[in-house]
């Protein structure tokens, strides 16, 4: 009985190490799928010019991604944008995502292109720093976090 305990305790724990890895992963994902989305932006800015809304529809995305391009969908017809539903980001990146959205639209292409680019190189430091957290948090949490449930697991004992 004592084992069967010990076996759901360690299991618990890395389930929860795993759910706070999966927000890093997560968070990477998002930076990494909103920098693509920009560069793309920037091509139909270029090229091809179609409105914001069509663009919308051939974006790929997942999870938190999806949410944030549902979100810019509805703003577009309702001028009302809820990110609130993005919980990987903290207030100051939200803040900052509401500034991108709002200024996107807003000026003749030439601008907009100035203005995607000054948000890419913002926001290519906040994947690198998510790329790097992914890197050297996520083994390590589950490593302390084995570690932590193989103690408990000993003082159980």
């Amino acid at each position: 009985m004592k084992w069967i305990l010990i076996a759901i305790l360690i299991s618990v724990i890395m389930l929860i190490a795993r759910a706070v890895v999966e927000q890093y992963n997560e968070k990477f994902d998002f930076y990494s799928n909103l920098c693509e989305f920009l560069k793309q932006f920037k091509i139909n800015l270029s090229f091809n010019q179609n409105k914001i809304g069509e663009f919308l529809e051939n974006v790929k995305s997942k999870k938190q991604f999806k949410i944030f391009i549902e979100e810019y969908k509805s703003y577009l017809k309702t001028n009302n944008l809820d990110i609130s539903k993005i919980k990987i980001l903290d207030d100051d990146e939200k803040n900052e995502l509401l500034s991108i959205v709002k200024n996107i639209g807003k000026y003749n292409a030439e601008n907009e292109i100035k203005q995607v680019d000054s948000f890419l190189f913002s926001l290519e430091g906040k994947l690198e720093i998510a790329k790097q957290d992914k890197q050297k948090l996520c083994p390590m949490i589950i490593k302390l976090s084995l570690l932590f449930a193989l103690a408990l697991s000993i003082i159980l004992i």
